[in-house]
């Protein structure tokens, strides 16, 4: 055990000592300061066009253009309802000069009744403009067919449009408060496993790669050595990514009143302490569960420029992992994410987001960290064999099955 401590101080030290490390860190904190700024430095940007805009204006046509080539369809009939002067160009020409020049954004050609012209430099994927003014025209069309029938199309609206209010009693959870700070949270974890799992890898790889490994193992036992390296680039992550949490709940707090209710609702509101637990229980024991996988591929190899193709089974494993986990956010009921929480790879993701978004049954979450821990136990186990089997073989690299049979075969028993 003191061994194991000895190991652990010194690679902490020496990720802490790593100026890579810190900078790295300064910039990602920086970075979600800025992002959590986002809302504040909106409304510096937007209060001058947000003042001169009429409320009570279905949208702004300040940026938009119209040729009107049919008497059905008048230009009156559209500034009733925008209830903003338009800007009508004469014909179809001038229009087009009008976007092409950047006077306005989109241009719109009502040629008649049902059929309408649109007129863009560049389209955005998300843009509305287009739907907004085929509902416009729809509704001229209706309200000019009931004045035509003797019918006010303010009391078909008024019926229409009547308020229905519910009261929504939800007795287990609201996936709808906690989706956002679910994904951030995923995200974080994915991010957290990749990097370090990474950096475990390559660390040990190194060590192979000039002889360093050799040193160690005469020196201390390789369950001490590989325990240690991965307890530390454990403390390690957790300190940097919580320190990336921590600007961004301070960012927050700094630009709490320009965020918008409903998004301080999905970020707070499902959180609570008993889904911190789980979520910092289960991300623990899963991070540790990959690290060490992570720690004995890099043992494999002889090479730190092999290092990539022999992690990349396990990445894609984790990659499976943030899909389900992805999955799981819109359908956390789902008999697939339901079995994906139990297996040991996948609940570190899936088993959380299952318990932000819906109800999970004690005795399912005993369950799967009991099989997760066990899991993570057998490859601390294997990870300490295999790492002194790598540390013998040298050459081509050794696939993980194949480490695995040595390991097991009646002759190596003793490894």
């Amino acid at each position: 055990m003191r061994n194991i401590g000895k190991v652990l101080k010194f690679e902490l030290n020496s990720i802490f000592s790593k100026k890579s490390v810190r900078v790295t860190t300064l910039i990602m904190c920086i970075a979600v300061l800025i992002a959590t700024s986002i809302p504040t430095i909106m409304t510096l940007f937007s209060s001058d066009a947000t003042s001169s805009t009429d409320d009570n204006a279905i949208m702004d046509v300040s940026d938009i253009g119209f040729v009107f080539e049919s008497d059905e369809i008048t230009s009156e009939d559209f500034t009733t309802y925008f209830n903003a002067d338009l800007n009508v160009y004469p014909n179809d020409n001038e229009l087009r000069d009008a976007v092409k020049a950047g006077t306005i954004n989109n241009g719109y050609i009502i040629v008649d009744a049902t059929n309408i012209t649109s007129i863009t430099q560049n389209k955005d994927m998300y843009s509305y403009t287009d739907q907004i003014m085929t509902s416009l025209l729809q509704k001229i069309n209706r309200d000019k067919a009931l004045v035509a029938l003797g019918i006010d199309p303010t009391v078909i609206d008024t019926v229409s449009n009547t308020p229905i209010s519910i009261n929504a009693i939800v007795l287990g959870k609201d996936a709808s408060s906690s989706f956002l700070i679910s994904y951030i949270l995923m995200l974080d974890v994915y991010m957290l496993v990749i990097m370090y799992g990474s950096f475990v890898s390559t660390s040990v790889a190194r060590e192979k790669d000039n002889r360093t490994m050799e040193i160690l193992i005469t020196s201390t036992k390789p369950s001490s050595l590989i325990i240690g390296k991965v307890l530390a680039n454990g403390i390690g992550g957790f300190v940097q990514f919580s320190l990336i949490l921590l600007s961004g709940v301070v960012g927050y707090l700094l630009n709490q009143s320009n965020y918008p209710s409903e998004i301080s609702a999905m970020l707070f509101s499902g959180l609570s302490w008993d889904a911190i637990v789980i979520f910092l229980i289960f991300t623990a024991v899963g991070y540790l569960l990959y690290l060490f996988l992570y720690a004995s591929l890099g043992s494999l190899v002889s090479k730190v420029e092999d290092v990539g193709s022999a992690v990349t089974p396990i990445t894609l494993l984790f990659m499976v992992a943030y899909v389900l986990a992805s999955i799981g956010i819109n359908a956390p009921t789902s008999m697939f994410v339901k079995v994906g929480s139990f297996i040991p790879f996948t609940a570190i993701l899936a088993m959380p987001i299952r318990y932000f978004l819906t109800t999970v049954p004690i005795f399912e979450l005993i369950i799967s960290l009991v099989l997760m821990s066990l899991t993570s136990v057998l490859l601390a186990f294997l990870s300490t064999k295999i790492y002194r089997l790598g540390s013998l073989s040298y050459g081509n690299k050794m696939s993980f099955i194949k480490a695995i049979k040595l390991i097991f075969a009646k002759d190596n028993i003793d490894l």
